[in-house]
């Protein structure tokens, strides 16, 4: 019988092999993703966080007291947040463009509480720990994931948050995918894999399915069309701009003053588990 963690495995894979393949047509790979992808994800998520049921649950259980521990902090949507309600936030994310981010936005709202590392969550220091430890969909592309969910349970002092979509963003765009690849799209792990390989280790965590918005919005057909580019791995030529463009236009919808998906929300989990003082 295939375990929790070979099916995680499996997974990851199956999608890695999908986009390396994608990738190599174009002659490059996904190496500098989120360099690429930076400024638009601070954009669509830089005020997300307030009614974000992951901050919510957070802000319910924090003390200004308290420290957190925010491993994958990306352009920082919670890791700012929590600053101006704990004693002090640990920035944890490898990419540099997404952490200039943080930094910069931290400096413009004068938030001094934020101490940054950049590097990947299994290269960080060993003695990094806080009361709080989050983790918000990050868990995708980490292969060996054990010692990852390790690594976060022993940095905890109290509670690890871990936040993950039930199907990937991918999910959305999969009839793009589909016509451009001719290929169903390989998705990553959901929450429900992460659920099983922490029962698999021995942890019994809680989770709690939420409804999140979907915030895939654009301005224009073309800041659609360069944001697809990208996503669905195409390439960058006039031929495949038209037709993306054609589709994109039978396709999103005028919703509260941009463009959007017919979708209007999917499904996450918040998955958390306690640790004994004495762990």
């Amino acid at each position: 019988m295939q375990t929790a963690v070979e099916r995680w495995k499996e997974i990851l894979d199956a999608r890695a092999s999908q986009m390396d393949a994608a990738y190599a047509r174009l002659g490059r790979t996904s190496a500098d993703f989120w360099d690429r992808r930076a400024r638009n994800f601070h954009r669509t998520t830089r005020a997300s966080a307030a009614s974000d049921p992951f901050f919510l649950r957070l802000q319910r259980e924090m003390t200004p007291e308290m420290t957190v521990l925010d491993v994958g902090a990306g352009t920082g949507r919670f890791a700012l947040a929590l600053a101006e309600r704990a004693r002090q936030v640990i920035a944890v994310e490898p990419n540099a463009s997404m952490l200039d981010y943080l930094r910069r936005e931290a400096s413009a709202r004068g938030i001094g509480n934020i101490t940054y590392y950049q590097t990947t969550w299994q290269d960080a220091p060993a003695d990094l720990a806080a009361d709080f430890v989050i983790c918000s969909h990050v868990l995708y592309p980490i292969r060996d994931i054990v010692p990852f969910l390790k690594k976060l349970r022993a940095a905890t002092r109290l509670a690890c948050y871990i936040y993950l979509r039930a199907a990937s963003i991918d999910a959305i765009t999969a009839p793009l995918w589909r016509h451009f690849h001719g290929q169903e799209r390989r998705g990553p792990p959901g929450y429900i894999h992460a659920l099983d390989v922490l029962y698999e280790m021995g942890i019994y965590a809680n989770v709690e399915v939420v409804k999140l918005p979907l915030f895939m919005a654009y301005a224009s057909i073309e800041e659609a069309v360069e944001e697809q580019i990208e996503q669905l791995i195409l390439p960058d030529n006039e031929k495949t701009r038209r037709e993306l463009r054609s589709l994109l236009d039978d396709w999103l919808i005028e919703r509260d003053g941009a463009l959007r998906p017919p979708p209007q929300e999917m499904a996450a989990a918040m998955i958390w588990f306690q640790t004994e003082p004495d762990v």
